[in-house]
């Protein structure tokens, strides 16, 4: 068809390439001129271009004669010589030509695309690629494998495009549109059989529909292998062993059903146990690296190697409330929390390396945040890194992952108690104590412990296991001072950790090549742990708002609108006490507090409030005041109009959009779905408000500037008296004061008593 995607997934050595080659062949014999391919590199399209050919020759197409090959210029001893181009023209013009993904403009003649590896370039650009109407568009990817990146393919892009066609949702609605579209007269509808003819109007929207829906989107799966024999017994050891195929729906099945989140427990993973080999830890394995590979785009036997050996790796799983009760079986695992311990780092080594440019690897939020704020005493605090969280795609979105992110702060916050440990009578000091004289009785006790380290650990299959599973609170918590994790931006993930009490701390301005989102780590402190101030998490929150504010006219000018907004909510002051609001103030150098009119002046000029004021009154149009907003803009999300000045969130939307984003109006009526005069109505709504909080701000300043007080009857005093100065004449006022001079002169003290006394 002329507007139609086919998407073909299968495992390495299935022959995707080869099929994608002989389908291109078969392009060229249907008259199809322009058709594009693209892959990440030319080498990824070798096989395609052989096959092609050899597709053409099946045609009965001869080399000189009918078609000829371009190659490329590889001039490096690295480059590998590759066909980048087949040129028929045997009965007119046809070319099958490579382009750079990235070079979108110059597949806007293409009649047909083909992306090869197409989970190995950014979502975005393949969805670029996908846009134009009426073509024809050809993916292939490797859904498992040693690159283990075709994931994104499967989990994002197809999802994607199974949800704009709807589905069976996309029937009903078209149905309902159709029916919807017939009106008949009101007091005669049996008559004129308008129901009949609703009925057959939605029938037909429906099948229409159902066939776009086959025609737009076509989903094709290859099993049997080619590099292997079929059966091939090396190849099921390979998948079992780096748990390639762990994806199954067969071993993915939830026995337990779907239990309330609340009555599920968190559970420690113990990693000596789950690679010892023993035939229920190797399922339990299974299953667990199958919520991995089923919940995130990318998986790669190193995320294999590093979950087995990593020291600073733990593993923790959500199991429902009957976990311990079945016994014979092993339970359905809901989460899976894979965190790494981060961060004591020593100041000399973070000045040292931070001097220089550069970061040591590992301790990812530690050095990020130290180097953006350039606060050393942050890395020396110690944390947890969510590295992943995985939810089982039967039951995702019902609050298992919030659970599971609740249960890990309360282990690290200290909340846990165990019951068991209450009858101890040894404190940690004792214990220190303890451990401090058996370690300094005897050297050789030190040599023995030296040598039975790993590298005098025998490789076999051991007798006496440790449990698999242990509750938290039979689990020792390290001592942290926070609980972050790092993830690529979206607004369902962003709401996820928002909800989870995270605070935005970094937001990196290039995208991911892989999946082109922006980079995010949000960080939430643990106060009750280590009982650190946590001054420092208000303080980075208020200058990370302050930047992010700034950047989003430039980096992040195309986040969606709603998403900037929830970015910019996470970052709004929380309820705190003063102390910790003016100490976190004191740290950023930064302040909130309500703007006062000198400072107004520095910003806005009365001729921009009579601007303001008059497109309030809806006396000139938006244009008279757009180089206003972004100064508005700063001046709202920064709280400086006092804590009391509220917008609407769709007032709030425009407002970001337009004052902070730059974006014009038409982009937030298309992305919000608005009509644009309604749009334009609350866009002034809101300018209206900010116009009279100005006012009031200086209406404020100049009442404060007016005499009060002691000072103002005093004046009024002296007034009252010119006023009535005309009352006396000339003699009146002479004797009067003279009066006044005897009088003074009579109390006054310091003259002799005998002059004092004469009259």
């Amino acid at each position: 068809t002329s507007k139609s995607t086919v998407a073909m997934t299968a495992a390495r050595g299935r022959g995707k390439s080869a099929a994608m080659g002989l389908c291109l062949a078969g392009a060229i014999s249907f008259g199809y001129s322009s058709i594009c391919v693209t892959a990440p590199e030319p080498e990824n399209l070798v096989a395609v271009f052989d096959f092609l050919c050899r597709g053409l020759k099946a045609l009965k197409y001869q080399e000189h004669m009918d078609y000829s090959i371009t190659y490329n210029a590889a001039t490096g001893r690295e480059e590998i010589k590759c066909v980048i181009a087949v040129h028929v023209h045997k009965s007119h013009r046809q070319v099958i030509q490579y382009v750079r993904p990235q070079e979108t403009d110059k597949f806007a003649s293409a009649e047909l695309v083909a992306i090869d590896e197409a989970a190995a370039i950014p979502l975005p650009v393949v969805r670029a690629l996908m846009s134009q109407p009426d073509r024809l568009t050809f993916l292939s990817s490797t859904i498992n494998g040693y690159e283990g990146t075709g994931r994104a393919l499967s989990l994002k892009l197809i999802k994607d495009l199974r949800e704009r066609n709807g589905g069976r949702q996309a029937g009903i609605d078209a149905a309902s549109a159709a029916a919807a579209a017939l009106v008949g007269p009101r007091g005669k509808k049996g008559e004129a059989k308008v129901h009949e003819k609703r009925w057959a109007a939605a029938a037909s929207a429906a099948a229409e529909a159902s066939n776009n829906l086959s025609g737009q989107l076509r989903e094709i799966e290859l099993t049997t292998p080619i590099r292997y024999a079929s059966g091939d017994p090396v190849e099921a050891w390979l998948n079992k062993l780096l748990c390639l195929d762990c994806g199954a729906n067969s071993s993915m099945k939830l026995v337990g059903g779907a239990p309330a989140p609340s009555d599920c427990e968190l559970y420690s993973v113990n990693r000596d146990a789950l690679f010892s080999y023993h035939k229920l830890s190797e399922a339990f394995l299974q299953k667990l690296m199958g919520l991995y590979t089923s919940a995130h785009y990318k998986n790669s036997p190193n995320d294999l190697q590093m979950l087995s050996d990593a020291p600073a790796h733990s593993l923790f799983v959500l199991l429902s409330p009957s976990a311990e009760q079945d016994s014979d079986s092993l339970p359905d695992i809901l989460a899976v929390v894979q965190v790494a311990l981060e961060g004591k780092i020593s100041r000399k080594a973070v000045d040292a390396q931070l001097a220089r440019g550069h970061r040591s690897a590992g301790d990812m939020i530690p050095w990020t945040i130290a180097q953006q704020f350039g606060d050393s005493n942050f890395a020396q605090l110690s944390g947890a890194r969510i590295v992943r969280i995985a939810v089982h795609p039967s039951v995702q979105g019902m609050g298992y992952g919030s659970r599971a992110v609740e249960l890990l702060y309360r282990f690290y916050n200290a909340e846990m108690i165990s019951l068991a440990n209450l009858g101890d009578s040894d404190d940690e000091e004792d214990i220190a104590d303890k451990m401090d004289e058996s370690s300094s009785d005897d050297d050789d006790k030190t040599d023995n412990v030296d040598q039975s380290g790993i590298r005098a650990e025998k490789l076999a299959p051991r007798k006496e296991l440790p449990p698999l599973l242990l509750p938290l609170t039979e689990v020792e918590a390290p001592k942290l001072d926070w609980l972050g994790t790092s993830f690529g931006l979206t607004a369902q993930l962003h709401k996820f950790w928002t909800r989870a009490g995270m605070r935005l701390l970094y937001l990196r301005q290039t995208t991911n090549d892989l999946t082109g989102e922006h980079s995010a780590i949000m960080v939430r402190a643990l106060p009750k742990r280590t009982g650190v101030d946590d001054a420092w998490l208000s303080a980075f929150v208020g200058d990370t708002k302050r930047r992010l504010i700034s950047l989003f006219g430039g980096p992040f000018k195309d986040i969606d609108v709603r998403l900037a907004m929830a970015l910019v909510e996470n970052l709004d002051d929380v309820e705190v006490a003063d102390g910790a609001r003016k100490a976190a103030e004191s740290r950023s150098g930064s302040s909130s507090d309500k703007i006062d009119g000198k400072e107004l002046n520095f910003y806005l000029t009365p001729h921009d409030l009579k601007r303001l004021e008059l497109y309030g009154r809806n006396l000139c149009d938006h244009h008279l005041v757009t180089d206003l907003l972004p100064t508005l803009a700063r001046l709202f999300f920064a709280g400086r109009l006092g804590r009391d000045f509220q917008l609407s969130n769709l007032q709030a939307a425009l407002l970001c959009g337009i004052g902070l984003q730059n974006r014009d109006v038409d982009s937030l009526t298309a992305e919000l779905k608005l009509p644009s005069n309604q749009v334009l109505a609350m866009f002034n709504k809101a300018i209206r408000k900010i116009s009279l909080a100005l006012n009031t701000v200086l209406e404020e300043e100049e009442q404060a500037s007016l005499l009060g007080g002691e000072e103002r009857q005093k004046v009024e005093k002296t007034a009252e008296r010119m006023r009535n100065v005309s009352e006396q004449t000339l003699d009146e006022d002479t004797a009067e004061s003279a009066q006044v001079a005897m009088n003074k002169m009579n109390n006054d003290s310091s003259l002799p008593p005998e002059i004092a006394r004469d009259d």
